[in-house]
C-alpha cells in the first residue's frame, strides 16, 4: 500500500509539475494569471533561472498579485537588467504598503520619491503625493488625463486597497491589492 502511495504521488508531481517551458508558453499566450499562480514553486524555492523569475515577476504584476514579488526580487541580482526588474518589482511592493498606510493611517507621503513606472499602483501613488486628488467620504478620487482610478478601503476586508479604474465614466477595472 506505501508503495502504491509513494508511485501515485510520483505520478501527481509528474503529470501536474509546471516547467519552464509551460512559464514561456503560458506567458507568450497571456495567460499571466497561470503564470503567476502556477510558478510558486520556482520563486518560493530560490529558483537560480532570473530570466524566469522575471517573467513569474511581471505576470504577477499584470494581475495584480503583488506579494508574490517578494520571493521574487531576492533572486534578481545577476546583472543591471535583472537587478532593475527587481527594483521595479520592490518598488510595486513598497508603493502599495505606502497606499495602504495613507489610507488607513494618514501618512504623509508628499516627500517620498519613488521610481515611476505605468503600473497603476505607481500611477496612483504618484498622484497621492503629488495631492492630486479629491477626497470623497473615505474616497480618494484622481483623475488624470485618460483615466479616474478611485482609490478605497473595502470595509468587509479592512486588509484590502481597491482602485477602481474608470475610462469615459465607465469602469474597466477594480484591481484589489492584499
Amino acid at each position: 500500500m506505501k508503495k502504491l502511495i509513494v508511485c501515485l504521488t510520483f505520478v501527481h508531481i509528474a503529470l501536474f509539475a509546471y516547467t519552464h517551458e509551460d512559464v514561456m508558453r503560458d506567458y507568450k499566450a497571456k495567460k499571466y494569471k497561470d503564470v503567476c499562480l502556477k510558478s510558486a514553486v520556482f520563486y518560493k524555492n530560490a529558483e537560480k533561472n532570473e530570466n524566469i523569475l522575471s517573467i513569474i515577476g511581471d505576470a504577477c504584476a499584470k494581475v495584480d498579485y503583488i506579494n508574490p514579488l517578494g520571493y521574487i526580487v531576492r533572486g534578481l541580482i545577476s546583472t543591471p537588467e535583472f537587478r532593475e526588474n527587481g527594483s521595479y518589482f520592490a518598488t510595486l511592493i513598497l508603493q502599495k504598503k505606502l497606499i495602504y498606510q495613507f489610507m488607513n493611517d494618514g501618512i504623509n507621503l508628499k516627500n517620498l520619491r519613488l521610481p515611476r513606472s505605468k503600473h497603476i499602483l505607481s500611477v496612483v501613488f504618484e498622484n497621492l503625493v503629488k495631492g492630486n486628488y479629491e477626497k470623497d467620504g473615505k474616497k480618494f478620487i484622481i483623475k488624470t488625463e485618460k483615466k479616474v482610478y478611485i482609490v478605497w478601503l473595502n470595509s468587509a476586508k479592512k486588509r484590502v486597497v481597491n482602485i477602481d479604474e474608470y475610462i469615459d465614466n465607465k469602469k474597466i477595472k477594480t484591481h484589489w491589492y492584499l
